[in-house]
């Protein structure tokens, strides 16, 4: 409907039940800001409950008992540790991806920074890469618990930025937080993410800029290339971070020159992207004992505790993404495939 039809027709209402005219010019500038920044116009914590089909009872349930709404788990990284994950139940989940769908995705373009190429539309860890190619120097750093360092307090703040009221805001807020901090597993932690760290991520853009470095960022994955001095760009993030919660994990900092094998977020980018030589060769290992000794014997040789089907996903996962970096790779193509029937036979039985 046109703003100005929309308009029309609350005041009419309004009138009707009684309103005066100082409250619906003032719920009216209201509800414009947000129309023009494209976002479902919300006036209060109730017509939000009508918006996502819940009821009040519900909605606060989760408010005031968030951990009942998870259910926590953990899922192999590749680096072979594990991360805990947070899964809101599917009820919560319904209403967190009313909130990404309709409130975060359509603003995604002025609250994120550029050089986020993670979690937004049309990007990927390949896009990410390739701004970093024959480069002089790689520099990649670390952020330390990059969602859970990020606060209730800084997501209200978006929320308060976009221009929604503040009950309203904190409502929001509590619905996409979890102990204070974004939860791991939750639809909404992702863009939340970036739009609160553009902050930061325009601070260092224009630090970069203007010494002619290239800067993207993939999650909490912060990487430079070019021509430059390691020591002054990472005093410069530290100084960019010193008061805030998140900080740099130095136990994964890299420097790499042009001379030796320069990898952006597991993608090797000296000259052509590919996925360095001994990912694709501990892949191409275990699809051939696998293959010979079968996926029980495989699994029982390395001592691998968990779930079967946690495995194949994990090993699918490592092969889907040697071909999100090359889609041609034949060999891939043919493991991704063999795994996926292995992997269709064990979820049959």
């Amino acid at each position: 409907m046109d703003f100005k039809e929309y308009k029309k027709a609350y005041i009419e209402q309004a009138l009707a039940l009684g309103v005066s005219t100082n409250a619906i010019n003032i719920a009216i500038e209201y509800a414009e800001q947000l129309h023009n920044r494209k976002l479902p116009i919300i006036y209060d914590q109730q017509h939000f409950f009508q918006l996502v089909g819940y009821d009040e009872a519900y909605v606060m349930a989760i408010v005031n008992q968030p951990k009942s709404f998870y259910k926590e788990y953990s899922i192999p990284k590749r680096n072979g540790k594990y991360r805990i994950i947070h899964e809101p139940l599917p009820s919560l989940k319904e209403i967190q991806n009313w909130i990404l769908k309709y409130i975060l995705t359509p603003i995604a373009n002025t609250f994120v920074s550029p050089v986020a190429k993670a979690y937004m539309p049309k990007t990927s860890v390949r896009d990410n890469a390739r701004f970093h190619k024959r480069q002089k120097y790689v520099l990649c750093l670390d952020l330390k618990d990059f969602f859970g360092s990020i606060t209730f307090r800084q997501v209200h703040s978006i929320f308060r930025n976009m221009g929604y009221s503040k009950s309203l805001s904190v409502l929001l807020s509590n619905i996409c937080v979890l102990d204070n901090s974004l939860p791991q597993g939750a639809p909404t932690s992702p863009m939340l993410s970036n739009m609160v760290f553009k902050y930061y991520d325009d601070k260092i853009f224009d630090y970069c800029k203007s010494r002619n470095i290239r800067y993207t960022r993939y999650a909490d994955d912060l990487t430079f290339s070019g021509n430059f001095n390691c020591k002054e760009v990472i005093s410069f993030i530290r100084k960019v971070l010193s008061k805030t919660s998140f900080a740099i994990n130095d136990n994964k900092t890299k420097f790499v020159s042009r001379g030796n094998r320069q990898e952006v977020t597991g993608v090797v980018v000296n000259e052509k992207l590919q996925t360095a030589a001994i990912y694709r060769k501990k892949i191409r290992q275990e699809v051939y004992y696998i293959i010979k000794f079968g996926v029980d014997k495989h699994l029982e040789a390395i001592e691998w505790k968990r779930p079967i089907i946690e495995y194949l996903h994990h090993l699918l996962g490592r092969i889907n993404f040697t071909l999100t970096i090359n889609k041609n790779d034949s060999e891939m193509r043919k493991y991704y495939e063999y795994i996926h029937c292995v992997l269709k036979k064990y979820k049959e039985e």
